[in-house]
């Protein structure tokens, strides 16, 4: 948008650019936002009612939302069911498998083609010293309940696009390919080289360019806070504004998502809440 100053007996061009409002919701899934979800985050229910709240308010000032939607297959490096003990059974949900739980024996692929492949990414996973593998509940399995979003948010971002026929959400998937895990919506945590869809997300990164970008959803110990961090290497971390009211952490992880903030406040990244106007 670009505004044009008259003054009387003389024209000036005084060019000011606004800056258009972009919304980033992360992984409002089901599986994460409510309490029947397989890895739900706490709090998230009223996160995402929050949520559709800022929309509704804010509904004519947004000019483009996009969605990351967390998509896993059942067989994924993250899910018990890729892994065996000594004795053949699954890793309980939870369970941290590090390099050397691996070297010594304590878990192994069930799929032993793929132990050379599993060595490597243990080590780069935690040469980025973000976390250790985590075995999670399957969750946000493709085609499934859990994978939907939250009906709130989803009926808040359909009036939306209803009002001004045009817009259209963008959606932005992540998460598919089995052998890496994908927190954050820029590139996996260790990105494959032959998978274009674990690299860096350059599409997302290009629309954000130049916006104000406010950022909410699930959860802030993981997948808001990588996907905020991954973003500013491209962008400064000014241009974001993180509605505090509308994400929450994983259980247990409330210390990371503290971290997180504190740090990237610091280096000029905003905080509002969904009862602000933008």
């Amino acid at each position: 948008m670009f505004l044009k100053i008259y003054l009387t007996g003389h024209v000036f061009f005084s060019i000011i650019h606004i800056m258009n409002i972009d919304l980033l919701l992360v992984d409002v899934q089901n599986d994460f936002c409510s309490p029947e979800g397989t890895l739900y985050v706490p709090n998230a229910e009223n996160d995402c009612k929050a949520i559709a709240h800022f929309i509704y308010k804010n509904m004519d000032k947004i000019d483009t939302i996009h969605m990351t939607l967390d998509t896993h297959p059942f067989y994924h490096i993250a899910h018990p069911i890729f892994w065996k003990d000594a004795n053949g059974n699954h890793p309980p949900v939870y369970t941290q498998i590090t390099s050397k739980d691996f070297a010594n024996g304590i878990y192994q692929p069930v799929d032993p083609s793929l132990n050379e492949r599993v060595r490597d990414y243990l080590f780069k996973l935690e040469s980025r010293s973000r976390y250790n593998l985590i075995i999670w509940p399957p969750h946000c399995l493709l085609a499934t309940w859990g994978a939907c979003i939250n009906k709130e948010v989803y009926d808040a971002v359909h009036e939306w696009e209803t009002k001004k026929p045009g817009r259209s959400l963008n959606f932005v998937l992540k998460a598919m390919n089995p052998l890496t895990e994908h927190y954050s919506a820029i590139q996996a945590e260790v990105p494959d080289p032959a998978d274009p869809n674990t690299r860096t997300n350059f599409m997302l990164i290009d629309k954000i360019k130049g916006k104000s970008l406010y950022v909410a959803g699930e959860a802030l110990s993981h997948c808001v806070s990588n996907t905020i961090k991954d973003m500013c290497t491209y962008i400064s971390a000014s241009q974001i504004t993180l509605l505090t009211d509308c994400t929450s952490n994983v259980a247990g992880f409330e210390q990371i998502g503290k971290e997180f903030f504190d740090s990237y406040t610091s280096k000029g990244m905003k905080s509002a809440l969904s009862t602000d106007l933008i």
